[in-house]
């Protein structure tokens, strides 16, 4: 019985290699086959020059730890949907 149940797992794992990315997507990861909707959907070059403009108006230095987590954090909120 074990085998059985063992050779169902396989199946469905490789199946399921050959579908899009539905878990990725709905967390955020942009893929090019995600959803519309989802949070990976979004192009996330779409916020790129805006994102680094913000980034650099508080005076923030591109390859700072401060200026990564400026970046890390607008993306964030663009993954929510409170920028779109």
């Amino acid at each position: 019985m074990n085998k059985k149940w063992l050779g169902v797992l396989l199946a469905v794992a490789s199946i399921s290699g050959c579908a899009n990315h539905p878990i990725d997507c709905a967390a955020g990861f942009h893929h090019t086959d995600c959803l519309p909707g989802t949070p990976g959907y979004s192009d996330p070059e779409k916020f790129s020059d805006a994102d680094d403009k913000q980034c650099r108006s508080y005076g923030l230095t591109f390859g700072s730890q401060e200026y990564g987590d400026c970046r890390v954090k607008l993306s964030a909120q663009h993954n929510a949907g409170l920028f779109d």
